[in-house]
């Protein structure tokens, strides 16, 4: 991807190609740091990288569709974008799903987890992602750039924390509710009014005001309390 990036030196804007190497270096870095965080697992580094690129292709035709409708808003506007400053179609489309990419080993691992294939692991952990309203608050937080360390450190503990609540909530959905036809609408169901009401908090802070390192913090708690059921 970044030869195909180096390839169009001279032919776009400069600020747009550096804003192209920036989206694949966000890629690597933050897939680096989720291996660096939650695989706590000893399989040779040749061997980690070929599961993902398995992972990769098995969700590759599907992974858009699997999207809740604000995800798929999402990169469709950037992609129109990318291609309307000078980017190829294709590059522009990949590097749209780059940030859906890097979910990939997330997935993954549920998938590992609840013993489940990894198509019905995303289209888990998407309805999760889409029932507790997680991509706006992953593309609110992408826009925080606190300049305070503790409030860095909070930020990244915060979003982590969500992280990890929804794919614990996606594992015991495919574990608890494996043969019903939505395990992750059963596994809502079964919460009941806890459930509901902590779905309604998260929608009114992520629709009462921009999203702040405070309101990032109570979110993550409340997604938090909800692996335990």
């Amino acid at each position: 991807r970044r030869s195909r990036d180096r390839a169009l030196d001279n032919q776009i804007d400069g600020q747009v190609q550096l804003d192209l190497y920036q989206m694949v270096s966000r890629l690597i870095y933050v897939t680096s740091g989720w291996y660096l965080k939650n695989d706590a697992g000893t399989a040779p580094l040749g061997q980690r990288i070929t599961e993902l690129l398995e992972a990769r292709k098995a969700l590759d035709p599907r992974l858009v569709s699997l999207l809740p409708a604000f995800s798929r808003e999402r990169i469709e506007e950037k992609r129109h974008g990318l291609f309307k400053a000078g980017a190829p179609e294709k590059l522009a489309e990949q590097l749209a799903l780059s940030e859906v990419a890097e979910l990939i080993p997330d997935i993954a691992l549920t998938a590992r987890t609840a013993g489940a294939d990894i198509v019905a692991a995303a289209k888990a952990f998407f309805a999760v992602s889409d029932a507790f309203r997680i991509p706006r608050v992953e593309d609110a937080a992408r826009s925080i750039t606190p300049s305070d360390y503790y409030d860095q450190l909070a930020l990244s503990r915060a979003t982590d924390t969500i992280g990890a609540a929804r794919r614990g909530i996606a594992v015991a959905a495919l574990t608890g509710h494996a043969n019903t036809a939505d395990p992750v609408a059963a596994w809502l169901e079964a919460g009941g009014e806890r459930v509901a009401r902590i779905r309604e908090r998260l929608q009114a802070l992520t629709e009462g005001g921009d999203i702040t390192v405070s309101r990032l913090s109570v979110a993550s708690g409340l997604m938090s309390d909800l692996t335990g059921m």
